[in-house]
């Protein structure tokens, strides 16, 4: 295995490894990887800027498109962690 995919190679399976190996999915393939609809995994993916169209043929680079999902998970977590820490601090004043 390449990359730190074996840190993770109890968790991964074989259809993990296979799609790992891949830089380039088509839409069908990254929505049922991802488990997205295929009009939210389009959307995503342009917004990602990792959509390239060769003829009639699109691509999505898998690599930008993962470090997307990274990045917009860090944006969530920045909203929702300061509204946690506030709920938290409400319980302990409860108590």
């Amino acid at each position: 295995m390449s990359g730190i995919a074996w840190k993770f190679s109890d968790l991964i399976d074989d259809a993990d490894l296979v799609f790992l190996q891949r830089e380039f999915i088509t839409y069908f393939e990254g929505a049922d990887y991802y488990g997205l609809g295929l009009k939210k995994f389009t959307r995503m993916a342009h917004e990602a800027g990792a959509v390239y169209k060769i003829g009639k043929t699109v691509r999505i680079n898998r690599e930008i498109f993962d470090a997307y999902l990274r990045e917009r998970q860090k944006k969530e977590d920045r909203f929702i962690c300061p509204f946690m820490a506030r709920q938290s601090e409400y319980s302990e004043k409860e108590d």
